[in-house]
């Protein structure tokens, strides 16, 4: 899972186990990540994941999933939440 919101969003609560990098700062950062496993982005809405997806897929990441609905529909499904320490 990766986390692509701002610091602010993230620390209010993601995604259980979430990577975070702000979008903006994504291509400066792909060395934290594994281009061998699979990436799931999320943000509030979707847009930001969107953009975040597009370019993990420029940079050769294959396997690439934009989740649906982003953080709006984790929180609406009542799924699990993790609180920043």
């Amino acid at each position: 899972m990766l986390d692509v919101r701002t610091d602010k969003e993230f620390n209010s609560g993601c995604i259980p186990g979430a990577e975070h990098i702000y979008v903006p700062h994504l291509e400066e950062k792909l060395d934290k990540l594994d281009k061998t496993k699979t990436v799931a982005t999320y943000c509030g809405s979707g847009y930001r994941a969107s953009i975040a997806a597009s370019l993990l897929q420029k940079h050769g990441f294959e396997n690439v999933i934009n989740i649906p609905g982003s953080w709006s529909a984790w929180k609406s499904a009542d799924l699990p939440v993790q609180q920043s320490a």
